[in-house]
């Protein structure tokens, strides 16, 4: 069954070396899939809710090369950090359940743990590598959030 949505309003785009097992892991995440924005060397997901404005690319490296500064080298998620890619959810409980879907998807269980995870900071943070190595933290405010898990801007 396919529904359509509002394209996504920020959008992740990383490298990939294997573009079948990217869109079997991503979908046992629940990442919904967008078969208008992939292709043999793309695949594209919106995240589930609540942040289903934002979309995840997985490119090839040889298009990826086509997005980025010429002669620039690709990063190697396991050995490199390219950047940390975080997804708010509202409970702790949560934060668990992704990580077992990930492990049991293939990915790699806590590849960094934050002290105490996350205490200190007012949050409770876990992450995940998936299979290419690109780290995930999962979170949830603890401490910083209103009872009805709103955020204060000034």
């Amino acid at each position: 069954m396919s529904t359509t949505t509002a394209p996504p309003t920020f959008i992740i785009s990383v490298p990939t070396t294997d573009i079948p097992s990217a869109k079997s892991f991503y979908t046992s995440l629940n990442f919904h899939f967008l078969p208008d924005w992939s292709d043999a060397s793309s695949i594209s997901f919106i995240l589930p809710s609540p942040n289903n404005n934002i979309a995840l690319m997985l490119h090839t490296h040889d298009r990826v090369k086509k997005f980025f500064r010429p002669g620039a080298i690709i990063a190697d998620p396991k050995t490199t950090n390219e950047a940390l890619f975080s997804i708010s959810v509202k409970k702790p409980e949560e934060v668990d359940e992704w990580l077992d879907k990930a492990v049991k998807a293939g990915g790699e269980k806590d590849p960094f743990v934050m002290k105490e995870y996350g205490k200190d900071m007012g949050m409770y943070s876990r992450s995940f590598a998936d299979p290419d190595g690109h780290i995930w933290e999962v979170m949830c405010w603890v401490a910083k959030c209103g009872q009805t898990g709103e955020v204060r801007t000034e």
